[in-house]
């Protein structure tokens, strides 16, 4: 798994940072470059929790990896040979968001159930997702800054192919986890107060990462940064989350999984505030060191709390159902408001809306989140006995179990 998330956020250092910036450059106006990256974030909404159950029910994670895969690296090809007009751009990017929609949430739920079968913390194997994305960042921003942004989907199309030799390796299901899917035990999943809040402040703070995913390089560029130390300071970025990756297990054991978190998005309010307020490449360039205390801490702590709330054969479902609305229906949501803002607002503008946004999410998990919920498995397991119950009840009384009489010996 430290070679697959190596070689897929490598691909993701590629994708990023520099997607606006192409985007940009092939002559799409910020209304259109929000909604053409808000492609990949719309289908984590609906790809995911179709793939989670897919999953879950009949064990197909290391497929479905291997098949997306390839049809990223398919897809990426294409928008390099025939992608030269909006409409087809927005078609290829939708296929793309497609086939990348499943493999993170996938990827996490077999990498925490071999954490929970061997020990470690999941923060130790993510940081080479971190290392990958910090090393393609900045030799891509070099790359490119030689050859030309239009060779982006080339070079992500051959970086792709990394991951997908390193899914052939990566570990199958446990058996415990094969257990098949009852619907009652969704629908108490999906009916869980505590799950349901968890998800949507999540899914507003993660969505204010939009601003500096799609638009920092293109407000960079506004400030006349060259390629070249726009992938600088991305990699630098990416570089900055390695010590909390690595230490996120000790951290969560002495603060808890709740105030990671909410450092975290603390600290996000922060760095949006900054690139507010300064324009000065050096002063931003030192506020981007912080994203990996914002978005590591986050990213760990929430991911954490899904598998520690939802029940072991429901986890690739939990990972979906955060993923899809984090990363996807937040994002979308947040790439196409910032984008129209882009336009109005311009960089400052939208990272103090970013901001306001993420302070609201802040004090909603402190607020309405308990430190320790009980696990929402135990819920599950008193309701299917009551179903259970119920169902005997109503059955017609030929097909009730007949009782056994002692025969009295004389």
């Amino acid at each position: 798994m430290k070679l697959f998330y190596l070689g897929y956020f490598s691909a993701m250092g590629i994708y990023l940072p520099y997607l606006g910036l192409y985007l940009g450059a092939v002559g799409l106006s910020g209304t259109q470059i929000g909604l053409t990256a808000s492609m990949l974030p719309l289908a984590g909404v609906v790809m995911p929790p179709i793939w989670g159950l897919l999953s879950d029910r009949y064990s197909w994670r290391k497929q479905l990896l291997i098949v997306t895969l390839l049809g990223a690296i398919i897809t990426s090809l294409l928008l390099w040979l025939i992608a030269h007009s909006f409409l087809v751009l927005l078609l290829c990017i939708i296929v793309l968001a497609i086939s990348l929609s499943p493999v993170i949430p996938l990827a996490d739920a077999i990498t925490l159930q071999w954490i929970g079968q061997r020990g470690g913390s999941y923060g130790t194997v993510r940081v080479y997702g971190s290392i990958g994305f910090l090393v393609a960042a900045i030799a891509a921003g070099s790359f490119l800054n030689e050859v030309g942004i239009t060779a982006l989907f080339l070079l992500l199309a051959v970086v792709f192919c990394g991951p997908f030799l390193a899914s052939f390796f990566v570990p199958t299901q446990s058996k415990v986890s094969m257990t098949h899917v009852k619907r009652r035990e969704l629908v108490v999943l999906l009916h869980d107060r505590t799950l349901l809040l968890f998800l949507l402040l999540c899914m507003v703070g993660y969505g204010t990462f939009a601003a500096y995913n799609t638009f920092f390089g293109l407000y960079l560029r506004g400030l006349g940064v060259s390629t070249r130390a726009i992938g600088l300071a991305s990699g630098m970025a990416s570089l900055s989350e390695l010590p909390t990756m690595m230490l996120s297990g000790i951290m969560m054991k002495r603060l808890g999984v709740k105030w990671l978190l909410l450092i975290g998005l603390s600290v996000a309010v922060v760095r949006w505030l900054a690139y507010a307020i300064f324009t000065d490449y050096s002063v931003l360039f030192a506020f981007t060191l912080l994203h990996g205390v914002s978005f590591a801490s986050f990213y760990t702590a929430a991911v954490t709390f899904i598998d520690r709330y939802v029940p072991i054969h429901l986890r690739t479902t939990g990972q979906t159902l955060f993923y899809g609305t984090s990363f996807g229906l937040g994002t979308w949501a947040s790439t196409n408001l910032f984008g129209t803002l882009y336009e109005r607002l311009h960089g400052s503008g939208i990272f103090l809306v970013a901001a306001v946004l993420c302070a609201a999410s802040l004090l909603g998990l402190l607020l309405l989140i308990p430190r320790n919920p009980a696990p929402v498995s135990s819920e599950i397991s008193q309701r299917s006995r009551t179903c259970a119950r119920e169902n005997a009840t109503a059955l017609p009384q030929e097909y009730k179990p007949k009782e056994k009489k002692v025969e009295e010996s004389h």
